[in-house]
């Protein structure tokens, strides 16, 4: 016997998927965004202007490592220069400044901000599942 899909289940998911979704621009914007905007802000925009985390007084962690890996989506838009006096060191070309400003810059979100945010979807989530099905039951009646 298959599983039946409930209306529950489909607003759990879509509260889920939103969480994560906040979660990550939350990462993107707090974390990562804070290494771009030295960057940008140290004027980073070649390999002789690379800066450091000790340099942009960052320090380097498990996210800013996984984040800067080989194949990792920031390595698309920062990079490290060849020199091997300048290794450990970083920069955004400036063909690709306006992307990481985007991506990682723009708006300043703060963590009162996302917990403010999630509070808000749960409550909303809350009270859809609560008049979800009255509201179903009621477009079943309209409907013959």
């Amino acid at each position: 016997m298959g599983s039946v899909i409930t209306l529950d289940a489909v607003l759990q998911g879509i509260f889920l998927g939103l969480i994560i979704a906040v979660l990550a621009v939350a990462y993107n914007k707090l974390v990562i965004g804070r290494f771009v905007k030295a960057l940008i802000n140290a004027e980073a925009v070649h390999p002789s202007f690379a800066k450091s985390f000790e340099q942009l007084k960052i320090r380097k962690n498990f996210f800013f490592a996984y984040a800067l890996r080989k194949n990792g989506s920031l390595r698309k838009l920062v990079l490290e220069p060849e020199d091997k006096d300048k290794k450990g060191s970083y920069y955004i070309p400036e063909d690709k400044l306006y992307r990481a400003g985007r991506l990682y810059g723009g708006k300043d979100v703060d963590f009162l901000m996302v917990a403010a945010t999630i509070i808000i979807l749960f409550l909303f989530f809350i009270v859809a599942i609560i008049f979800a099905p009255a509201i179903v039951d009621m477009a079943k009646n309209i409907g013959g």
